[in-house]
């Protein structure tokens, strides 16, 4: 039994730092979006004020 809990435990570990991967991943693609949004809004305020 001890070696089952032991690949048990092998398997839980990489499957957690895996959803942290792809926690960061899906945080790094919003704050780029977010990023994205914000150069829109500036270009938009920059537009109206020339006019």
């Amino acid at each position: 039994m001890d070696v089952v809990g032991t690949i048990l435990l092998l398997i839980l570990i990489v499957f957690l730092i895996s959803r942290v991967a792809h926690f960061f991943n899906d945080t790094k693609h919003k704050l780029n979006e977010i990023d994205r949004k914000v150069e829109e809004i500036q270009e938009y305020i920059a537009n109206k004020e020339d006019n």
